[in-house]
Order: structure tokens, then C-alpha cells, then sequence
């Protein structure tokens, strides 16, 4: 596959010393032109994202793509989120630990002190989806979006109340606040890695367990509430 007017680079951050079988065998597989490869090694997260974004540059690269260790992704993957000549797009990925929700996440004001981001876990089979903040673990970027923003472009921030903010989400924050708009391609999930795959499929059937659970305590509550009259 050949692209005039494109250099790729492709980073892949690495906080441990070893990969799993079904990124590597997914990596390998994947769909991909011409590309320079960047690992990152020995730090946290935020630095290692840091150390790729400087070293893609330093290349000349025109778009950077960043693929974390611990996912497993579709073989159209790069050629897809490339399609899109977007300055910022992902692929669908889901928290890896419950409620396994999407990591396409809307902005919502709880009141006018609060604010937070909710999971859009409902959205048209291959659409592209406009998010307010999405993951790092499978992004494309325009390098032109690193060169307009200032540097560390990640970093490590925390909530008021200590909680830390992730530095994908903490980016996403600096990108929508600079006026960029962040985009997720539904068509090509990459699956996050645990014990099991977490993906949409897993998200809906822990989603279809929590609503069976409610129902179920809606109606003992009504029950216990029948029994006392």
C-alpha cells in the first residue's frame, strides 16, 4: 500500500520488558504501508508516549500512530484510520475492567461545580463517532497537532481529590480546549487484554448482567414493601 505525501510513524510504548502472543501475532497482521517503527522502553507511561511523539518528529513524520502492548487489533486497523485524513482519530476500545464501557467518552456537568465524562455505549454499527476524550492505545494523529501544542504533551495530573487523570485523557482535555475535535472509527475495535478479551460484546453482556440484577432488587423491594402493608 502506497500513500503519496505520507510518512507513518508507529509507536508502541512498553512498561514491561515482554509482549503478549496476540498483540505481536495482531501487530504483524495488521494492514500497513511504509512505516517507521518506535518502541518506547523503562518509564512511565506518559514519558514513554513523551520519548515517541519527540522521535516521530525528529523523523519527519506526517502521522503517528500509537499501539499499546496489552490489546489485540483488526487487520485494517492503520489503512482505516488513515482513510479518514483526520488530524485526530482512534479505534473503539473498552475499559478493561468493569463496567467494560467504551472509551469514547462525552463531557456532562453534574452541577455547576462538578463536571465528568460518561461512556457512549450506544452508536451505529462502523460509524465514526465524535467523543470528547478517548484512549491513547490506538490513536492516529497529524504530527502537525504535537507541533501546535505545547510540550509534555502528556503528563501526569491529578483530580482535586488525588484521583489521577489519565494522560490520554488529560491530552484529550488540552486538544478539545485548543480547539481540535477528537474522532472514534466503531469499524475497527481493538480489544483490550486481560484474563479475557474486553470488547463491545463483553461490555453488553456485563450491561444486560447489572440490568438483570436491578430488576431483580426492584422487585423483591416491591415485594418486602407488600408483605408490610
Amino acid at each position: 500500500m502506497k500513500l503519496s505525501n505520507l510518512s507513518l510513524s508507529i509507536g508502541v510504548p512498553c512498561t514491561f520488558p515482554m509482549v503478549p502472543l496476540d498483540f505481536f501475532s495482531s501487530f504483524t497482521m495488521m494492514e500497513k504501508p511504509t512505516f517507521e517503527y518506535i518502541p518506547a522502553t523503562n518509564g512511565p507511561i506518559h514519558a514513554l508516549r513523551n520519548e515517541i511523539v519527540e522521535k516521530a518528529l525528529h523523523v519527519g513524520a506526517t502521522k503517528l500512530m500509537m499501539c499499546d502492548v496489552d490489546q489485540v487489533y483488526h487487520p485494517l486497523t492503520v489503512t482505516r484510520l488513515l482513510s479518514h485524513k483526520l488530524p485526530i482519530v482512534g479505534a473503539l476500545v473498552h475499559r478493561r475492567y468493569r463496567p467494560f464501557d467504551s472509551l469514547m467518552m462525552k463531557h456532562v456537568s453534574i452541577d455547576e461545580r462538578t463536571d465528568t465524562y460518561e461512556s457512549i455505549d450506544e452508536w451505529e454499527e462502523g460509524s465514526l463517532v465524535e467523543v470528547d476524550a478517548t484512549g491513547t492505545g490506538c490513536i492516529m494523529w497529524d504530527t502537525a497537532v504535537f507541533k501546535k501544542m505545547p510540550y509534555p504533551w502528556f503528563k501526569a495530573q491529578y483530580n482535586p481529590d488525588g484521583s489521577p487523570i489519565g494522560e490520554d485523557f488529560g491530552f484529550c482535555m488540552d486538544l478539545k480546549a485548543a480547539g481540535y475535535k477528537i474522532y472514534v472509527d466503531t469499524s475497527v475495535p481493538a480489544d483490550h487484554l486481560a484474563t479475557i478479551r474486553v470488547n463491545t460484546a463483553l461490555n453488553r453482556l456485563y450491561r444486560a448482567i447489572e440490568n438483570e440484577k436491578a430488576a431483580k432488587m426492584a422487585l423483591n423491594t416491591r415485594g418486602c414493601e407488600a408483605d408490610a402493608d
